[in-house]
């Protein structure tokens, strides 16, 4: 399962974030605000893509604790 950076949309591993190398993740329980891959400027972004990471920013957000059930969520909808 996976989480993706809502700055560059680049996903990452669900273990990876939590347990791998929490320290280079900027996030706030399953957002994730800025990842190792973040250029110093955020990216341009098509608006497709920004109304993508607006998705799954939400679903973050809802599921707040439950980082787990935000990962399944984002592979459920095929926001990955």
């Amino acid at each position: 399962m996976d989480l993706i950076c809502t700055r560059c949309g680049e996903p990452w591993d669900l273990d990876y974030v939590l347990h791998e190398e929490p320290r280079a993740f900027k996030r706030h329980y399953g957002r994730i605000d800025r990842c190792p891959c973040c250029p110093a400027n955020p990216p341009e972004l098509s608006s497709r893509e920004r109304e993508r990471l607006a998705m799954v920013t939400e679903i973050a957000n809802l599921c707040r604790h439950d980082i787990e059930a935000a990962a399944k969520m984002l592979d459920e909808l095929g926001l990955l």
